[in-house]
């Protein structure tokens, strides 16, 4: 029966990927537990009639019959730390979810979804994420269901240091009475449905849409830098007072740490994040501390140190050949010019890097 509703049910995903049809919502609700590893509650018709009834005798005998439950499903997979689940109950549910605490639950709506938090309460129908702190209650669409992610902050701000670098602490306060919107819902809604649609095995697009959105929680300080090379000691920086990273720099640095061996212009990149290209390279100079050059050209860098004590030495052409093919990969074709702002940024050559 689950198989051919399937077919009927709009916003059905992650086909390839089935986890449970049934129609108890409390195993469905098990299922959605078991992929994103947060404990929630359903309340299914019945529950939710009785919450609702009139306190009398005769109102309750009044109350509607309950119509037989449909039978729900909930496809899913889980990366290394990312969970991504399709849920759909079937039938009219109340879903009653705790603060995530230090998860992050992203929920994008595939139909009218009524959301209250902190007795206000709201229809809505563009991605959001939980609170940290307070309760939510969500009544989804039966059909259409929805979307769910779930990935622990700590790897969200890992991903973060990945897009502005190692040497700053990140924190992301989602501790807020409502349902929390993101930026560029949108576009996240479009990425994360046409992922589910035709999913792959690379979370990457589902992270990167997951960062931007998040971006105007977001803060950040310095802290330790450490030495990439390993032959010093790490410097301490004293932790300064934290500062919010604009949404369309996120995108940027994400963008290009995708993109590290595609040529691009600053009004290129402006275009692609819907900011001015000088607007842009003032983000790039008060956050990172470089122009958005310096940035590509470090990430190109970082990537070419890792590719390099990655790839064995012996395994194929001469060592020359090897790092000329690194810094083509990364970007930098030019094999003179990569070696000496290689040495810049690492104080080695890169052949020394390759032989250790």
């Amino acid at each position: 029966m689950c198989g051919s509703r399937a077919n009927s049910m709009p916003g059905n995903l992650l086909t390839d990927y089935p986890v449970a049809c049934t129609s108890s919502p409390g195993r469905l609700r098990d299922a959605v537990d078991g992929l994103t590893g947060y404990d929630h509650a359903v309340l299914g018709p019945a529950m939710t009639q009785r919450r609702a009834a009139a306190p009398d005798c005769g109102a309750r005998q009044r109350a509607a019959p309950l119509r037989e439950l449909q039978p729900g499903r909930v496809n899913g997979l889980r990366f290394e730390s990312l969970s991504l689940v399709f849920v759909a109950y079937g039938t009219r549910v109340q879903v009653v979810a705790p603060p995530t605490r230090e998860q992050v639950v992203l929920v994008v709506p595939l139909g009218p979804m009524r959301v209250e938090v902190g007795g206000h309460g709201a229809q809505l129908t563009t991605p959001f994420a939980l609170s940290s702190s307070m309760e939510t209650t969500m009544h989804p669409d039966p059909s259409a269901g929805a979307l769910v992610g779930a990935v622990p902050v700590a790897e969200l701000t890992a991903q973060l240091c990945e897009s502005f670098g190692a040497e700053r602490e990140f924190a992301v306060d989602l501790a807020q009475p409502r349902p929390i919107p993101l930026n560029a819902a949108p576009a996240l809604h479009r990425v994360w449905s046409e992922f589910a649609g035709r999913p792959t095995l690379d979370p990457t697009p589902l992270f990167d849409r997951l960062v931007i959105g998040l971006a105007p929680y977001v803060s950040y300080g310095s802290a330790l830098r450490p030495d990439p090379v390993g032959v010093g000691a790490a410097s301490a920086h004293p932790l300064v007072s934290r500062s919010s990273p604009p949404p369309y720099l996120t995108h940027a640095a994400r963008y290009l740490r995708r993109h590290l061996a595609d040529p691009i212009s600053l009004t290129e990149l402006g275009t692609i994040v819907g900011i001015g290209s000088r607007q842009l390279q003032l983000a790039f100079q008060a956050h990172l501390g470089c122009t958005a050059q310096e940035y590509l050209r470090n990430a190109r860098l970082d990537q070419a140190w890792s590719v390099l004590r990655e790839r064995a030495p012996g395994s194929g052409a001469g060592g020359e050949r090897n790092v000329a093919a690194v810094a083509a990969e990364v970007g930098i074709p030019h094999s003179g010019r990569f070696s000496q702002y290689f040495f810049e940024r690492f104080g080695v050559l890169p052949s020394a890097v390759r032989g250790a």
